[in-house]
This record gives structure tokens, sequence and C-alpha cells, in this order.
């Protein structure tokens, strides 16, 4: 008698040094890594490429013009990537991110000596100039570092704070820098009343773990990022100190820059292309001037598109993450949050719940409405819908909503000063159950197909596909 076919092995697991060579030898383990030979203009044909091929293949530029590095983009296409990097199911990435948050794991410490990051110093009046930094948008007010982790120490409770800041690069050593509201604003403003500098490393060429880590909320100023960042890999992050000033910095970075925060000084930045896909304004911002810098032998720099899957996810996850805390602590029945790709990952909300009471859904909606900021438009579904689907959600809206009954307007409310719809970041809200009335389960069951033979199903749908 013939039996099914063997179910296939699952892919290998990311390598235990988890460092962006190795998340790159990963991708491209698995096709999704190309290579562009020839040369590139920084001036908007590397985002061009990136864009063409987002969510669909990951990118390294061996010949950037007038650059001395290899550059890297598009790293991370989907949530499945950020998955196999977090070593779990795309549907566990906010649960996964909410453990690490809640037990962050301490680093290991790595001599100067030993650090791959400090191997070779970047010497000479020239820096910038020499990095494959890049004109992402036709309006961008010029070449920006899209991808450095900027490290700095909260004086609060000397633990570690983690950012993906834009910067302007002006000269070889200047760095304008937008500073969104959040902790590192708050550590640049005590340090500003004081009058002092404040110390800063950059960080460009790393793993997917410590973008994400960088995104953990800042309302916590105990929080250490780059434990996070150790919680959320099989073995305890590398670091290792930064010469010129101190800060832990991570030992298998590929480049680390140093610099500090000049107190008080303003130039204006921007425009730049921002997540919505539209543009952030120009305006007076913080001014880094940098001091030094290492990288690694045969280093690899590193770029996020601007209003690509990587940007959106990295920032989208820890979103979920918190969204996802809080909705719990008020809502048990809550079961999974979703920020999508068509929102920015920050505009629209997918939320499932189990069954409740009448009325249930709508304090749901309200809850995400007035606790995530950047939200304006939010779905309730029930856990029967795969949230990560969007047909199924679209399903859900066709066949289980009824506008005079289940659609919510919350009119100006606090919203994202980046959406371009909204005035002056204040924004209506649009909240929309589409759960199942009470007690009208059978009524709105789904069809189901239960084969009398479901092991087999592999097996035929296998010959189907090769046949």
């Amino acid at each position: 008698m013939n039996q099914p076919a063997a179910s296939p092995a699952p892919p290998s697991r990311w390598p235990a040094e988890q460092d962006l060579r190795s998340w790159l030898s990963h991708l491209d383990a698995r096709g999704r890594l190309g290579r562009v030979r020839s040369r590139v203009d920084p001036d908007q044909e590397v985002s061009a490429v990136l864009e063409r091929l987002d969510g669909r293949r990951s990118v390294l530029f061996r010949d950037v013009a007038g650059a001395e590095f290899p550059l890297a983009g598009n790293l991370v296409l989907g949530r499945a990537d950020l998955a196999e990097a977090m070593d779990c199911r795309p549907d566990e990435t906010a649960t996964r991110y909410l453990a690490a948050l809640a037990r962050p794991r301490p680093w290991a410490s790595v001599p100067g000596t030993e650090a791959p990051v400090l191997a070779h110093r970047l010497d000479g009046d020239t820096l910038l100039s020499r990095l494959p930094l890049t004109v992402q948008h036709e309006h961008d007010a010029g070449r920006y570092l899209a991808s450095g982790l900027l490290v700095v120490r909260d004086p609060a409770s000397s633990t570690t704070n983690l950012s993906i800041n834009r910067m302007l690069a002006v000269g070889e050593r200047t760095l304008r820098t937008l500073v969104l509201p959040g902790r590192l604003r708050r550590i640049l403003a005590a340090n500003e009343r004081r009058g002092a500098d404040l110390d800063v490393a950059i960080v460009v060429g790393v793993d997917p773990l410590l973008g994400l880590a960088s995104q953990a909320p800042g309302t916590d100023r105990t929080l250490d990022h780059l434990e996070v960042a150790s919680a959320l890999r099989t073995t305890p992050l590398p670091v290792t100190t930064c010469p010129a000033n101190g800060l832990p910095v991570p030992a298998d970075a590929e480049f680390v820059l140093a610099g500090r925060f000049r107190a008080a000084v303003r130039e204006p930045e921007g425009p730049f292309g921002e997540f919505p896909r539209t543009y952030g304004p120009s305006a007076p911002a913080p001014v880094i001037e940098l001091t030094a810098g290492w990288h690694r032998g045969a280093a690899v720099f590193q770029t996020i598109l601007s209003g690509g899957r990587e940007h959106f996810l990295l920032g989208g996850i820890p979103r979920e993450s918190a969204l996802l805390r809080t909705l719990r602590q008020a809502h048990p029945d809550v079961v999974a949050v979703r920020l999508t790709e068509a929102g920015s990952c920050r505009l629209h909300a997918v939320v499932a719940v189990r069954e409740g009471a009448d009325g249930s859904a709508r304090n749901v909606l309200l809850t995400t409405l007035g606790s995530a900021g950047t939200v304006k438009f939010a779905v309730v579904v029930d856990d029967d819908v795969d949230i990560h689907d969007d047909e199924q959600v679209g399903w859900a809206l066709a066949t289980r909503v009824q506008a005079d009954r289940d659609v919510l307007v919350v009119p100006r409310a606090a919203g994202s000063g980046l959406d371009p719809s909204a005035s002056a970041g204040v924004t209506a809200k649009l909240g929309i159950d589409a759960t199942v009335p009470v007690g009208g389960r059978q009524r709105h069951a789904r069809m189901r197909v239960h084969p009398t033979r479901p092991e087999w199903i592999e097996r035929f749908l296998a010959e189907a596909a090769t046949s």
C-alpha cells in the first residue's frame, strides 16, 4: 500500500553568529539575495533598485560610485524573514518580542582587541564621503544615513538606548539628525539643560534582531535595548566598548562611528521621504559632530529603504507588541494584533478576539484607537479570521459588517504628524466591528472542508505541483 510522502524538513536555523554577515549568508542560501556588480550611482539608482525589489529580493551592491565599501539593502523582505531571525512562526512575532521585553538578558563583554568592529580605524580627513550614503528620493535634502543605530546612555538609569534616526550628511563629519518625541529626545534635553554635549555612537551593519531591539517602547527608562537584543538571540549579544567615549556597542557590527550631539545646536534637516511614502518636512534638527570611526575587515555598509517593507516591519512589530500588551491588560479576550503593511505598519490595525459579551468588540476598538497614537483605522475580527491574510480580513468586512451598526468615528484625535491627511497631527479615527454578533456564530459559520484522509492531502498537492 502506498504511503503519503514524508513532510519536508524545516529549513535550518539562522547560524548562531547572528550578525549581518551570517544574515546575508542565510538569505543567500535561500535564494533571496541578489548581487549588483555594475557600478551604481548613490543618487537614487540604489533606491530605485531596492524599491523595485522591495518584498521580493535582498540586494548587495558591490560597487557604489565614490564609496570604498559595498552596500546591502532590503534585508527584511517580509514578516517571515523576521520570524526566521526570531526563531518563531510569523504569527508569533509580537508575542516573541514581548517575551524579550519581559526577560531582557545581559550581553557578553568582548575586549576591544577581540572585537571585529574595531579591526580598522577610519583615519584621515575624509569620513562620510568614503561611505555609500545615498539620496533615496527626488526631493530629499541630500545623502542620508538611514540605517544607523544611534547609541546613547540614559543618565536616569545608566542603561543603553538604541534608536534608528534619519541623519543628513553635511560635509565629512556632520550629521543633522531628526529626533522625534521619545526617550532619546528626553535624554538629549536633559543634557542640554546642563549645557552639556551628549556622547553618541552610531552603529551600522547589524542583523535584524538589533534593528528590532532599537524600536522597543521608549516609556521604560530602565530598559536596556542591548539586553533586549540579547534576549531575542539564541546566544548572548557580544558587546564591546567604543574607544572614543566608552559607550557599549555590538562587537560584530560592521561599522561604528563616534561623536557627540552639540548642546542646543540646531540646523535645517529634511525634507526626506518617510513611512507614509510622502515627505517629512524640513525643520531645525540636532547636530552630531563625528570624531572617529572603525570598521570590520572587508566591511559591508547597510541601508534601509524608507517606505519599504524593512522600514515598516522593524518599527511595526515592536508597536504591535506594545499594543498587544495594552489590549490584553484591558481585554483578556484579545488573541492577536497586526499593524498592516498597507498602513505602513503604523496607521492601520487589525485585532482578533474570542467571542465576548455584547459590545466588547467596540471597547477593544476604543482602546486600540486611544492607546496606539498613530493608528487611525482599526478593525476587530473574530479569531476564526487569519489577521495576517488580507483576503480573510476583507471577507470579514464584506460578510459581518453593517455600516449603520458597526462603524465608529472619533473626530479630532491625536495622530501621526507625518500623516499628510492630518492637520498638524490631528486626525479622525475610524473603527469597524467586523465580529459576529453574540449568538450569531451558526448563521456566520465559515464553509470548511474535512477530507476523510487529511494525511494524504500534502501528497496529492505535491503530485499536482509536479505533474
